[in-house]
């Protein structure tokens, strides 16, 4: 082979490569800067982004029970092209679907087959069929087979993963737990434990990255945890279970015994402020909520105290020395009426009376309105206003139990007139809710100290942490020796509000208890009605202090004539103690 055969070889094969080396710098350039765009689209394409769910925390009772959890729920669809595709190919028919989806879903068939004409219709190619299904309903939906090839799963559908909000204890402490609604897909709080600790309840749902082959199979080495799913905290309520199905029980033969409109009970433990049982009548159910009463009037609904309000009155003057149970507050006595001003109507006691000279502990016991209007005349202004706002009249109770801890509004005393003076000294002029009522005698209870209600008594973490919740004083409110007095006092009251003929009086005699009644006239269209609010409050005066209660009527018609606290309220509190009792582990007199 000569030289020039070799030489215009070498020039021919040099030429293709600079040619094909042109042609791959245009191709370079196309692929990465003229359709740059769809090659991302296809390499976007490849990749996949998984929302992984996490559930919201569960709510449990003291002893472990659980009030509220969350599990897995599955909203079903039919996705038209699938089901289009599988006609097409003859393999499997829309009648075929309808059939069992019917019986799986327990949904009439002409039901689904209107959503598919209606949502197909408008050329929407995924239509909802059902909601919250269940686990084991999805399980069946997942095994349904098709008729043509046993071997094959029923295509035409698919499913959105979600959650559900179950208490399995229906009615049970519901005003205490609260509920959730759903917005955008994701549960929130409303009411209760549920809304106040929202945040901590909530849970972090997890996202996994992962790149399919060209054929659509997942590559198993790409997959990318981006953020770990992880579960709401667990929360343990102060709530005893057993104790507050005694508290409903027990509220609700009330409100319907008396004809009330509606009852409150609250039990704490005055050393730790852990509220043991809350219930309201009317309830609901946190599973149906086609009726019910939702909100907590334990804390919603501010009532004017009435006479329990006198322990406050009475509590400063013993504390600033004023007086002691054995003074006498009006030695020349009174006429059942008294001409404060004359601005004012009369001041009268319930039953307008005459009534003689009063030591402050029969004051007290017969809780006569114009003996403690002096006993505030004993006090300044000013010395009165702290003692009330000491025991947390006129400010929030600042429980851990949703929004809505309303409260009355207590005036400045510089901004007191004389009816003010007389209308604070029996309990009148101001209003507090049922959860401040129990707090203040529990102050007593707990030798003068003021401890902070409080609903939750530990949170768990998703990792196993735990947050224990500790008693918060607030402030001593008075002395323990005026504690000690007012004991004593209120224990006389116990004594006497033990009537021999009634069936529990036997039964719960020899506890050493301290209690006292109120009845309210309740203001309607700017005016006192001759309809009442009864309260009646007490507490465990061994060394022990088990607890503090306030039980509580709106409204009770019965005994008609005679609506004073001794008769509706009274009974229903000593029964409520002897149901609770044994429960609370109270200690019979030595």
């Amino acid at each position: 082979m000569n030289k020039d055969n070799i030489s215009g070889k070498i020039k021919f094969i040099h030429t293709i490569l600079v040619v094909l080396f042109i042609i791959s710098i245009v191709f370079s350039l196309r692929w990465q800067v003229a359709e740059a765009s769809k090659f991302i689209d296809y390499a976007k394409g490849r990749a996949a982004t998984f929302e992984l769910k996490s559930y919201r925390g569960t709510i449990y009772s003291s002893d472990g029970s659980t009030l509220a959890y969350s599990e897995p729920s599955f909203d079903i669809y039919i996705y038209m092209d699938d089901l289009v595709i599988a006609e097409t190919r003859g393999n499997q028919t829309r009648a075929e679907l309808l059939e069992k989806f019917s019986i799986a879903l327990n949904i009439p068939q002409n039901e689904i087959s209107g959503k598919i004409d209606t949502y197909y219709g408008n050329k929407i190619r995924w239509i909802p069929i059902a909601k919250n299904v269940n686990f084991e309903t999805y399980q069946n939906l997942k095994d349904l087979r098709k008729n043509a090839d046993n071997n094959q799963k029923l295509t035409g559908w698919d499913y959105i993963l979600t959650s559900k909000r179950f208490y399995p204890e229906g009615k049970l402490a519901s005003h205490v737990i609260g509920l959730t609604n759903k917005k955008s897909e994701e549960l929130y709080g409303v009411g209760g434990v549920e809304e106040y600790y929202n945040g901590v309840l909530n849970p972090q749902n997890g996202f996994l990255q992962s790149e399919r082959d060209a054929i659509g199979q997942t590559i198993t080495a790409a997959l990318l945890p981006t953020i770990e799913p992880k579960n709401g905290s667990s929360i343990y309520l102060t709530i005893d279970k057993k104790l507050q199905e005694k508290a409903e029980a027990r509220i609700k033969a009330g409100v319907e015994q008396y004809q009330a409109l509606s009852g409150i009970v609250v039990i704490m433990d005055p050393k730790t402020g852990a509220i043991k049982a809350l219930a309201n009548y009317p309830d609901y159910d946190p599973n149906d909520r086609r009726q019910g009463e939702f909100g907590n009037s334990a804390i919603t609904r501010p009532y004017e105290a009435g006479s329990i309000g006198k322990i406050i009155t009475l509590a400063a003057a013993i504390d600033q020395k004023l007086i002691t149970p054995e003074t006498i507050i009006q030695p020349e006595g009174h006429n059942g009426c008294e001409e404060i001003s004359t601005d004012l109507a009369p001041l009268c006691t319930w039953d307008k009376k005459p009534q003689g000279a009063l030591m402050a502990k029969d004051c007290f016991n017969k809780s006569d309105n114009i003996c403690f209007y002096h006993i505030s005349k004993l006090m300044s202004k000013g010395s009165f206003y702290q003692y009330l706002s000491g025991f947390g009249i006129g400010k929030a109770s600042g429980i851990d139990l949703g929004s809505g801890d309303s409260y009355g509004i207590l005036k400045k005393p510089e901004e007191w007139n004389l009816g003010d003076v007389a209308a604070y000294s029996y309990g009148h002029g101001y209003q507090i809710n049922a959860i401040q009522g129990v707090e203040y005698v529990a102050a007593l209870a707990n030798q003068g100290v003021r401890v902070r209600p409080r609903i939750v008594d530990k949170i768990v973490d998703a990792d196993g942490n735990v947050q224990e919740y500790k008693p918060v004083v607030v402030e001593r409110v008075v002395s323990k020796d005026t504690a000690d007095i007012m004991g004593y006092m209120m224990g006389i009251n116990y004594e006497k509000s033990l009537v021999s003929y009634e069936p529990y009086t036997s039964a719960i005699s020899q506890y050493n208890l301290g209690v006292k009644s109120g009845t309210a006239l309740v203001v309607e269209n700017g005016a006192y009605s001759n309809n009442i609010n009864a309260s009646f409050v007490g507490y465990d005066q061994s060394e022990e202090r088990t607890f503090a209660m306030l039980v509580m009527l709106e409204k009770p018609q019965i005994p008609a004539g005679d609506l004073l606290a001794f008769y509706n309220v009274r009974p229903l509190w000593l029964e409520m103690f002897n149901d609770v009792k044994d429960i609370l582990g109270v200690p019979r007199r030595n």
